[in-house]
């Protein structure tokens, strides 16, 4: 299915893909804002002053939900901090399937590896819901880490948090079964996403069957059979298409099974 990232180039990912088509020219949607806050994480420790100095160089862009900030074709030459809502990372075989990378919320910036080597994105990253994002083009990332010390420390923490991410995925689909990487994924939403409620952790955000087995590198098919049997056991329950955390020690044992 071909679509059109940031750069306007029509790109295909795979037979069953069914992502909206992306507005060919973001950048006339584009305005400057201020960094009125350090609540994303390259900006924690900067005073008022350098927030506005800073945020004379962010522009915001707006991307509806399903649509490509880029993909594998463009190259980085752009930081996205994420204003509102949510991104997916995310690679794509030839054959269609597909595996999470990262789930990020307002506060996480994307696309700081490519930008430092100058290199075309190695990942594909999607709009999950409506979003805004501030951009950083390159020339103005290199003034900003060069102006603000602490700006590029935070950038390093940014990029090591995100290379441990990576090794314990890696480590969990090397080693862990499905169930123990599904009451992982779970235990991970419930945080992330939980809302207390006298019958459980309702999980407040929808995922598909698809997506989340797409976070824990599985079919489907198999997804689908776990989240039964650990239905079954009363650990979780899924009502109205949101997952209930029911026994979340339970899960934790699950998660630690070999």
């Amino acid at each position: 299915m071909a679509l059109q990232s940031l750069s306007g180039r029509h790109q295909t990912i795979g037979p069953r893909s069914t992502y909206k088509m992306c507005n060919p020219d973001h950048e006339e949607i584009v305005s400057h804002v201020t960094a009125d806050s350090a609540d994303h994480e390259l900006f924690e420790g900067l005073n008022d002053h350098d927030l506005a100095v800073l945020g004379e160089r962010f522009a915001v862009a707006h991307f509806r939900k399903g649509e490509l900030v880029y993909s594998p074709y463009d190259v980085g030459d752009a930081l996205f901090l994420i204003e509102s809502g949510r991104v997916r990372l995310f690679r794509s075989a030839s054959d269609g399937r597909q595996v999470t990378l990262a789930l990020l919320d307002p506060g996480s910036s994307f696309g700081q590896i490519t930008m430092l080597d100058h290199s075309t994105h190695d990942a594909y990253a999607e709009a999950m819901a409506d979003c805004a994002l501030r951009v950083l083009r390159l020339p103005e990332l290199e003034r900003a880490l060069a102006e603000h010390p602490r700006m590029a420390l935070n950038l390093m923490r940014s990029l090591a948090e995100r290379l441990h991410d990576a090794e314990d995925q890696i480590e969990s689909l090397a080693f862990r079964p499905v169930p123990a990487r599904l009451a992982a994924k779970l235990l991970e939403l419930m945080d992330r996403y939980g809302r207390v409620t006298p019958t459980g952790i309702r999980i407040d955000e929808r995922f598909t069957h698809m997506q989340l087995a797409e976070m824990i590198g599985t079919s489907r098919e198999t997804l689908t059979k776990v989240l039964n049997e650990l239905r079954d056991a009363h650990l979780i329950d899924v009502r109205e298409r949101l997952v209930w955390g029911i026994d979340a020690d339970g899960l934790d044992r699950v998660k630690r099974s070999a």
